[in-house]
Parts: C-alpha cells; sequence; structure tokens
C-alpha cells in the first residue's frame, strides 16, 4: 500500500520545516509502549523507566492506544510557527476546539479515520465508537468511554500524563537531542528553497519515489491515502526517537499535512530496498549457500578449497558464489592466479535489523 501527497502547484511556501518538543515525546513514548520496535533504544529505555514513578507509568498505559500504534495527530502542530517549547505547544492542545480534539483523539483510540469521528458526543455515534474501540482492546474502549463521557476531562488528564512525563525525563531529553534537530531542519528548509519540493520530500527517506507527471511522492507504508499540500499546506518536521518510522498525518481535518521524518535518514544513511533484503534472505536460505557461509566467515578462502572441504564440484560452488555475490554478501579478490572469496559478516549480522526496519517503516 502507498501513501502518496500530491505536490502539484506547491511552492516553498507551501512547507514549513522546523522541530516539535511534543511530538519527539510522542515517539519516545510510543517506544517506551512498543520497545520490542526498538532493540536501539535498550539503554535508554532502561534508564528512563527506572526514573518513572509508579503513578506515572499507569497514566502511560492508560493513554498508550494514542502513540502505540496510530500516532495521534494531537501531539503535532496545528499551525504555523515551529519550533515552539513544549509548554508553548501543551497551551495550544488545551485550546483546540473541542470538535477537532475529540475527532482526532477518536482516530488514535480506533486506530483508523472513520466517519463521524467529529460526532461522539452522543447518540448513535457514540455506542458505534465504543462498541468498535471494544472490539479492538479493553483498553481502548476504556479510553473511548473516557473522551464521550467528559472531553474535557479526557484533555486535562492527556496535558497532565505529557507535563508529567517533560518533568520525568523529556525536558532533560530535549536539551540534549532538540540542537541537532533544529539543525536537521534547518538544512530541509534551506532544500526547500533551493530545490523542488518532490525532490526534498523524496530524499528525507530511502522508502519514497517520486513522479513528475503528475508531481507526486510516494510512500510505502500499511495504509493507503492521498494529501494535497497546496489545499493544507505541509509541516516537515525531524525526529531522532521516531526511528525507523516515518510518520504521515493526513487526518481527514483542514489541519496541515505532517512529515515526521528520521534526520539520519535524511542526511542519507544507507537504505536497504525490501527487494534487496528478500533476495539476500533467499540466497542465505538454500541449504548449499548457508553452509558455504560458515566456511567463507573465518578466512578468504579459493574455489577449490570449497569445493573440496564441502564436497562437491568447482562449477557447483562458483554457481553458488556468484548467487551470494549478486546479493553483496561475498566478495571476491584476485591475488595472482587466485581468486579468494570471503563472507561480509556486517551485512549478514545487519539483517535482522534491516528485516525490522523493512517492516516497521
Amino acid at each position: 500500500m502507498v501513501v502518496t501527497l500530491d505536490v502539484e502547484g506547491a511552492r516553498a511556501s507551501h512547507f514549513v520545516a522546523g522541530t516539535s518538543p511534543l511530538a519527539e515525546l510522542m515517539a519516545c513514548l510510543h517506544t517506551l509502549a512498543e520497545p520490542e520496535h526498538h532493540p536501539e533504544s535498550r539503554e535508554w529505555l532502561a534508564r528512563v523507566r527506572d526514573g518513572l514513578p509508579g503513578t506515572l507509568v499507569q497514566a502511560l498505559n492508560y493513554h498508550a492506544p494514542l502513540w502505540a500504534r496510530y500516532r495521534c495527530r494531537l501531539f503535532y502542530p496545528v499551525q504555523p510557527p515551529l519550533d515552539r517549547s513544549l509548554p508553548a505547544e501543551l497551551d495550544a492542545l488545551r485550546r483546540l476546539d473541542p470538535r477537532t480534539f475529540a475527532q482526532l483523539a477518536a482516530y488514535a483510540i480506533r486506530g483508523m479515520t472513520f466517519a463521524g469521528a467529529g460526532e461522539i458526543a452522543g447518540g448513535a455515534a457514540q455506542r458505534s465508537f465504543i462498541r468498535a474501540s471494544e472490539r479492538h482492546s479493553f483498553s481502548r474502549g476504556e479510553l473511548a468511554r473516557a473522551l464521550v463521557d467528559d472531553p474535557e476531562r479526557f484533555r486535562d488528564g492527556l496535558v497532565e500524563t505529557v507535563e508529567r512525563c517533560a518533568a520525568a525525563f523529556f525536558d532533560a531529553e530535549w536539551r540534549r537531542i532538540g540542537p541537532g534537530l533544529k539543525d536537521t531542519a534547518a538544512k530541509v528548509g534551506a532544500q526547500l528553497r533551493r530545490e523542488p519540493p518532490s525532490t526534498v520530500l523524496t530524499s528525507v527517506t530511502p522508502t519514497a519515489t517520486g513522479t513528475e507527471r503528475p508531481a507526486r511522492v510516494h510512500y510505502d507504508k500499511l495504509q493507503s491515502g492521498v494529501g494535497k499540500v497546496s489545499d493544507r499546506g505541509c509541516f516537515l518536521i525531524p525526529t531522532l526517537h521516531g526511528w525507523p518510522h516515518l510518520i504521515l498525518k493526513l487526518d481527514e481535518t483542514d489541519l496541515p499535512l505532517v512529515v515526521h521524518f528520521i534526520a539520519g535518514d535524511w542526511e542519507q544513511r544507507p537504505g536497504v530496498p525490501q527487494s534487496l533484503i528478500r533476495d539476500r534472505l533467499a540466497a542465505i536460505a538454500e541449504p548449499g549457500r548457508f553452509e558455504m557461509c560458515r566456511h567463507l566467515l573465518g578466512e578468504p578462502i579459493t574455489t577449490s578449497e570449497l569445493a573440496k572441504r564441502m564436497g562437491v564440484s568447482e562449477p557447483q560452488v562458483s554457481r553458488h558464489l556468484k548467487r551470494l555475490r549478486q546479493v553483496g554478501l561475498v566478495t571476491s579478490r584476485r591475488e595472482g592466479r587466485m581468486i579468494y572469496h570471503r563472507l561480509h559478516p556486517q551485512l549478514v549480522l545487519s539483517l535482522g535489523s534491516d528485516v525490522l526496519t523493512a517492516i516497521m517503516r
């Protein structure tokens, strides 16, 4: 499935690049709620968890549907400017009109956009929303009831939980990472002044592809949708803790579109295409090649020596080596009349993280 940004007629003025501490806090909360998605954050998670009061842990578990899977649009800026402080962003959240607040919260609780989300204050729409949320999980049903029973109390509880997170760990974390994210946003802003929007939107992640006619940028995601930039504008917000998730918010509102992109990806950290990941897995899954990899790991080795060790013909070994070279897992170098082959251990080691990254994007 594909999410598409329609940039036909879009100009640099339709985009705003900047930071959002509230969005970065949500990325942190997602990592806390889904630690198995983020093995690279084990040390950070351990430090943060050790310092969380039990009552805050309970509050985070209660609100987790707002950030565990479907990232709630409430945690992204609703209007320019960006680069505001967390207290300023929370003040904007407090002042957001009740209907929009309820609609965006309802989308997150259900984990999807749906018709009638802005009319859940009573009647059949309310009952349908609660039943659908309960079918998803008990915790989502509980949160749905709280939202429809007293939206303002729900909002107050959410803001209070965020403020407690800021005091417990995020204020210190933002002081550490905020300057770097601002530098990344500034680079993207400068790029927008020099290059076409489609080029910029494609450059922020290796999973994006662009077309010129019509001018569109396509992102490989687990849902489908289209957002027109010239109609709503677009925020480009870098994240550090959001890795490896590129988040696109095209919720059915008149709010600006959001691209929450990974700061490292913008700096062109090499990405591995899904097709190459599948080819590498298939290459080493064949029993003969898997056994060959064990011999190739320890030291450079010739074709004839491999054939002798494995008890097969040299042409068979050559065919296996050719396949492993095609997917980049084996390198070969000539020394005089001899050619030595060796496994690329780092690529094999990274296969697991590459698979996980490709699945989670």
